[in-house]
């Protein structure tokens, strides 16, 4: 038989913290919205150094950075809060490449033509050439996991939480 022990605690003063940690406790869109804030951050510094806490595979591409062409992929990175605030959601933006430059995978070979002009212009041995349409043998992508935090990160956001059960932000 287990045994008990029976204490008394005066209730008044435990009942205040109780109330405070229950209100902070149902408040949690102002974390939820910071704790988002630091995952984009984290997340799109992993873009400018090139892959955290590894460097990403270099991009065969001659200009920019690995993973930043025209930075729609970096910038498209946002959060996003539920209904009540309780939970927050880190997401891409709407490109179609998202997910398998996170991932990798092989494209399949496809037809490239001409949208926004006549033609596409190539550097050919040294002379530009043009064409209406191409074909596209497909490619290899490695994956290149930008989606993640690093693990001074989670004890920041674990930092900024605890913080905010002392003292929620007004």
């Amino acid at each position: 038989m287990a045994d008990f022990i029976n204490a008394t605690i005066e209730q008044h003063e435990f009942d205040k913290v109780i109330k405070i940690m229950k209100d902070r406790a149902v408040r949690l869109r102002p974390i939820m919205a910071v704790t988002g804030n630091m995952v984009v951050k984290s997340v799109r510094r992993n873009f400018r150094e090139g892959g955290r806490p590894e460097k990403w595979e270099k991009s065969k591409k001659p200009k920019g950075m690995t993973l930043i062409g025209t930075g729609a992929l970096m910038k498209g990175i946002h959060y996003e809060l539920d209904n009540d605030g309780a939970a927050v959601t880190i997401k891409t933006g709407p490109q179609k490449y998202a997910a398998i430059h996170q991932f990798g995978g092989t494209t399949a070979p496809h037809e490239i033509q001409a949208r926004n002009f006549k033609a596409l212009g190539f550097m050919r041995g040294g002379e530009k050439v043009h064409y209406r349409k191409v074909n596209h043998p497909g490619s290899n992508i490695p994956a290149r996991p930008y989606m993640l935090l690093q693990d001074e990160d989670i004890e920041n956001i674990k930092t900024v939480m605890l913080e905010y059960l002392k003292d929620p932000i007004k």
